[in-house]
């Protein structure tokens, strides 16, 4: 899924605000630090969800057979490969 960078923006600013709003939540940096560095992790892990994306449909499309994308196998096959290559990227991704 993509996002823009205005939703993405709307989406730190909501985090920062909850934090804001929770009494058992202390920070002692700037709140526009604070905002930037959810931000910065929000782009990471729609990066890496990219990453991941572009292998499994390279993954589905070098099967010996065609696959239709939409199909019921097509999506079973996304869902188990999507799961693999998180697993394998969390383990090399901070």
């Amino acid at each position: 899924m993509k996002l823009s960078r205005e939703k993405i923006l709307a989406i730190s600013h909501a985090v920062l605000n909850y934090l804001d709003n929770d009494d058992a939540v202390e920070y002692y940096e700037d709140p526009q630090v604070i905002r930037q560095q959810i931000l910065h992790m929000i782009e990471s892990e729609m990066k890496a969800d990219e990453l991941i994306d572009g292998l499994v449909r390279r993954k589905i499309e070098t099967q010996k057979r065609s696959i239709v994308e939409g199909s019921d196998e097509w999506e079973v096959l996304y869902r188990k490969y999507y799961e693999e290559e998180q697993a394998r990227h969390r383990k090399v991704m901070p």
